[in-house]
């Protein structure tokens, strides 16, 4: 009897400790999660590999609408309104693999070798992208999709959806670990990001909280550096590597498919040097001929003249609205998609 009542006891006792066990940890976490929010930091997810594969299972989805996967780097990836392109093309499903700083032609060839692909590509891509060297960039992403992706790591990546999405405190940067470590070396607290991901892996950039000045200079330096380690291929080069592209565009239409190569803006410095490195009489004019696929530049969307690019390179998403509907104006009105 004596030893029942003795086990009954101890549970009893272990039941309480785990309970205010459980209760500081919750209260820690509170306390933590409002600390960051009273300096100002917000919730946000956070883009990877597996935001980006359970993307890539979007463009296989079952269903009667027609996927619309944009393909292409940051551009494209922080410009485009994906509500807008819902709303104004309701035949179709939105889906966004461009990935920040990466040429996307390796995601391309992926979609050309997926059977069950007959969708519209939009491809974001520059006459220097289209270099044959930039053909690997994002295979990474692609590899990881084909390979690791698992039913166990789409579980993984909802519930972590959830969680980026609510707490500030889901961000790596706030664990317990970083926080001591910049604590004990009198680091600053962590950099509050001017760029805000959605599920849907398209992104906002605010200017307004960005040095825009310095951010112009530093593309245009880095696009300099790029020209001077990487020369442009000679154009008998360059459209000799275009062949394999013409390939997989191939394959694409041949399934009912289609694919729009689209060299999204670009002004100032920056407009001038990539120009300059790449004519588009010598280069991006002759691409449709060579791959058989419409290419769209920039310069050919009126509505987008005067689109303000706050670094030369990307939009505040103050004007995504605006940039989405002239771009979609002018696929619709060349008749590369339907309304």
């Amino acid at each position: 009897m004596r030893s029942s009542t003795s086990s009954s006891s101890s549970i009893r006792h272990w039941g309480v400790v785990c309970f205010f066990c459980a209760l500081v940890a919750v209260a820690v976490c509170v306390g933590t999660e409002l600390h960051w929010r009273s300096l100002g930091y917000e919730s946000g997810i956070i883009d990877s590999k597996l935001l980006w594969a359970e993307q890539r299972d979007q463009v296989d989805a079952r269903g009667s609408r027609t996927p619309l996967v944009i393909l292409g780097a940051s551009r494209i990836e922080f410009s485009v309104d994906m509500d807008v392109l819902e709303d104004a093309l309701p035949g179709y499903r939105p889906v966004m693999l461009a990935i920040n700083g990466h040429y996307p032609l390796a995601v391309l060839r992926d979609l050309a070798e997926d059977e069950d692909f007959n969708g519209v590509v939009l491809c974001d891509i520059d006459a220097r992208g289209l270099s044959a060297h930039y053909f690997d960039m994002q295979q990474p992403y692609v590899d990881y999709h084909r390979k690791q992706w698992t039913p166990s790591w789409r579980v993984h990546r909802r519930a972590l959806d959830l969680w980026q999405s609510t707490a500030v405190i889901a961000n790596p940067d706030f664990g317990l670990l970083p926080t001591l470590l910049r604590w004990s070396g009198g680091r600053a607290d962590p950099w509050k990001s001017h760029i805000r991901f959605h599920r849907d892996r398209s992104a906002d950039i605010d200017f307004q909280r960005v040095d825009t000045a310095a951010a112009t200079q530093a593309f245009v330096d880095g696009f300099k550096r790029r020209l001077q380690s990487d020369p442009p291929p000679s154009p008998e080069q360059w459209l000799a590597g275009l062949a394999e592209v013409g390939k997989w565009v191939a394959q694409i239409k041949g399934r009912g498919g289609e694919v729009v190569f689209y060299d999204t803006p670009t002004s100032g410095k920056l407009r001038e040097y990539a120009d300059e490195a790449f004519p588009p009489s010598l280069y991006w004019d002759r691409l449709s001929a060579t791959i058989h696929a419409p290419a769209l530049r920039y310069t050919e969307i009126s509505a987008l003249e005067n689109i303000p690019l706050a670094d030369g390179s990307h939009l505040d998403f103050r004007n995504k609205h605006e940039y989405t509907h002239a771009l979609i104006d002018a696929l619709v009105d060349r008749g590369w998609v339907q309304r």
